[in-house]
């Protein structure tokens, strides 16, 4: 069980509306101030809508660069389905400075989406043997972990 006691918690995504097909971006998180952390953990709220919506972590070296999909970091709400759904990364080695999560609709249907991002310490981070058990317990709508 994660702590957030000493975990780094940050808006991503204030709640909005998604009315377009269009990309939409979170906020650039700025992985320098998770000094000491080695994951971070998407959280995504999602209200119900008739169209699809993809879900990435992007990255970039600078906070106003190109942002660029993080491989395996996507998940797809799918159509009529409100609740929760759940992006872990894994920080150090090839990850840039700099996230941002990004919302992607297949329609023009309205739906209402929120983020936050937490960020765990090594004790904390994800364990791949025990994070799909807990996804299906917590009622998640869909996950991924990169």
């Amino acid at each position: 069980m994660q702590t957030l006691q000493n975990s780094y918690i940050k808006t991503a995504y204030t709640p909005a509306a998604l009315a377009s097909s269009s990309e939409s971006l979170g906020a650039a998180i700025d992985l320098a101030q998770l000094g000491g952390l080695d994951s971070v953990v998407y959280l995504i709220t999602t209200s119900s809508t008739a169209g699809a919506v993809t879900v990435a972590i992007k990255e970039s070296a600078t906070s106003g660069g190109s942002y660029a999909a993080i491989t395996g970091a996507t998940v797809t709400l799918a159509a009529s389905t409100a609740g929760v759904a759940m992006i872990s990364v894994k920080l150090g080695g090839p990850r840039l400075g700099f996230q941002k999560i990004s919302f992607t609709a297949a329609t023009t249907d309205s739906r209402v989406l929120s983020a936050v991002v937490i960020g765990t310490n090594p004790a904390q981070g994800v364990n791949g043997s025990t994070e799909a058990m807990r996804a299906t317990n917590a009622g998640l709508l869909s996950r991924a972990v990169v």
